[in-house]
């Protein structure tokens, strides 16, 4: 116990700093050569963090520990003041093993699931602290000082690799609000607990007749709208697919037409953890915008007649099957034109769709 290779670690911890689908691999490697069983990055002043990266053999007692509420008993944040100091800590610096033996977390949540000890190991993103916390099975020891002496060794090269992913997110963050702002879109950039922390001038300028944005929440005038977009943005952050879109919601306003806000995940952004956004509302006022014109797609991406149509009505927030049964068209054969426009434009998803053509929402006048 206790040989390991630490370079091995950080060499692949150095790859998940640019390369953030191997936030997977990396935990793996830091299980394997540890003698550990899983490992989960957790952000320890939100704790859930949605899409939170973690070994496959994780899975199964993450959704334990979200659906059944322990994320928010989880006795082992009390270790938070020794992880900051020590850059470790473990389930010995929280209580002693007499209160272990007794305690529910310990007993009715980690017991069943087979699970015993854990070590944690600070990472330090900007003004965020995280933890990679490091478990072990009942069967297996407790880390030892001299294992736990080796984990610390591990916090600050952690930190810095976490510091270029955030550094990275932050620009990819910036690259798309300055996309949204030249082309004159309402865009809000959304953290993983649905707060809003920037937006394009022309969002700002739509915060009027009951829409604000309140604690770093944007809300209606009318409580229920608040609530949908709320259920939305959960909805949205918590899926599993690094990008997604979900149905418009429609804010109520004071004495005009719902202002239409349409949440969606881009996976540039939601792919890394440390990144400062996690996803977009694009706010369309439906009596100032309208669909992209036709025109502008065809002679932009080269689309055909029937392709432009549809990319128009999903542009707008139309559903797949809405448009087909509008156009008089096969499902069959929307679906054939929508994959010929993800090529043509140089995208995946409909979810990055929308968010290339926000830009041609183009207004139909002039403030």
């Amino acid at each position: 116990m206790g040989n390991w290779n630490l370079h091995l670690i950080e060499q692949a911890f150095a790859k998940a700093a640019t390369d953030f689908n191997e936030w997977g691999n990396a935990l793996a490697t830091l299980v394997a050569e540890t003698n550990g069983y899983g490992a989960v990055l957790l952000n320890t002043g939100s704790r859930a963090i949605p899409g939170t990266p973690m070994t496959d053999s994780l899975q199964a007692g993450s959704e334990v520990y979200f659906r059944d509420g322990w994320y928010l008993r989880d006795e082992r944040f009390r270790g938070v003041p020794t992880l900051m100091r020590d850059g470790v800590c473990d389930d010995l610096d929280v209580m002693d093993a007499d209160s272990i033996k007794r305690h529910p977390y310990y007993q009715e949540f980690l017991a069943p699931l087979g699970l015993s000890s854990f070590a944690g190991i600070r990472v330090a993103a900007g003004d965020d602290l995280w933890c990679i916390s490091l478990q072990r099975k009942a069967t297996d020891e407790r880390f030892s000082p001299n294992e736990k002496s080796k984990l610390a060794t591990l916090s600050n090269s952690l930190s810095s690799f976490a510091a270029v992913s955030r550094a990275l997110g932050f620009a990819a963050s910036n690259a798309a609000l300055e996309a949204f702002e030249i082309g004159g879109s309402a865009v809000l950039l959304i953290n993983e607990r649905g707060e809003v922390i920037r937006a394009t001038a022309a969002a700002e300028r739509l915060l009027r007749g009951g829409i604000r944005i309140v604690r770093k929440r944007l809300v209606s005038v009318d409580i229920d709208s608040t609530m949908a977009l709320d259920r939305a943005l959960h909805n949205l952050l918590w899926t599993r697919s690094e990008a997604a879109l979900s149905p418009p919601v429609a804010l109520w306003r004071e004495a005009a037409m719902p202002l239409l806000a349409y949440p969606l995940k881009l996976a540039n952004l939601a792919s890394n953890p440390f990144a400062e956004g996690r996803a977009l509302i694009v706010l369309v006022d439906p009596g100032r915008r309208s669909r992209p014109p036709e025109e502008t797609l065809r002679g932009v991406f080269k689309l055909t007649t029937a392709e432009a149509r549809l990319a128009a009505r999903l542009a707008a927030g139309a559903e797949l099957n809405d448009i087909s049964q509008e156009l008089g068209i096969a499902k069959e054969t929307g679906r054939h034109h929508l994959k010929s426009i993800f090529t043509k434009t140089h995208v995946r998803r409909q979810a990055e769709l929308v968010a290339l053509l926000a830009g041609l929402l183009a207004r139909t006048d002039v403030d």
